[in-house]
């Protein structure tokens, strides 16, 4: 609290590994037009949260950049749409419900029965995405893959009703070593009778 205000503060994180929060709002300032440009091309942006590609101005303090430095901050919704109101807010909001990573669209999340099939930003500065099953408070699958990865979230979702849990944590073993495609490719081959 300074002054009867909240200060809220944002994460900076940098890939050689410094962080710090602060409390510039790197859109503070910005028309709504600007902030939806920034929300579009953002680094990720998934469930009312963004990561933003900063300038090495913004490096945390305490550590000096280098030219191989990638400078994100973490936004969320309050962030996105400080200083703005009404449509113009609800605007932003809605433009921080379509989920992507470097600009391509993450899949919709799929339940089937209590099992929830869903694909996530990885928390890193490579662009990677996670996919994600649970089973209530199981998770049954968490992979991470580059985001250049073919979608295949309707492909877990196709083996789970075909297989069960069982065939899912199976491609959740084989995935880090041979890719998450390769995996549910070949655990549906494993598991699916050959006809003669």
């Amino acid at each position: 609290m300074v002054g009867g205000t909240l200060v809220r503060m944002v994460t900076i994180s940098c890939s050689c590994g410094a962080a710090s929060t602060t409390r510039r709002n790197p859109l503070r300032g910005l028309t709504v037009d600007e902030r939806a440009a920034l929300i579009r091309s953002a680094f990720s942006v998934h469930a009312g949260f963004l990561a933003v590609e900063l300038d090495g101005s913004w490096h945390p303090a305490h550590v000096e950049p280098t030219e191989a430095c990638f400078v994100l901050a973490d936004l969320d919704a309050i962030d996105a749409t400080d200083g703005l109101t009404g449509e113009d807010a609800r605007g932003i909001r809605a433009l921080l419900e379509q989920s992507h990573v470097g600009g391509l669209s993450l899949p919709v999340e799929a339940q089937v029965g209590s099992v929830r099939f869903r694909v996530t930003p990885a928390d890193d500065f490579m662009g990677y995405v996670t996919y994600l099953v649970h089973d209530g408070p199981t998770t049954l699958l968490e992979v991470g893959v580059p985001r250049s990865e073919p979608h295949v979230l309707a492909e877990l979702v196709d083996l789970f009703r075909s297989h069960g849990r069982a065939a899912v944590v199976q491609v959740d073993g084989l995935a880090p070593r041979i890719g998450l495609g390769a995996a549910i490719e070949g655990v549906r081959r494993a598991r699916t009778a050959s006809v003669a």
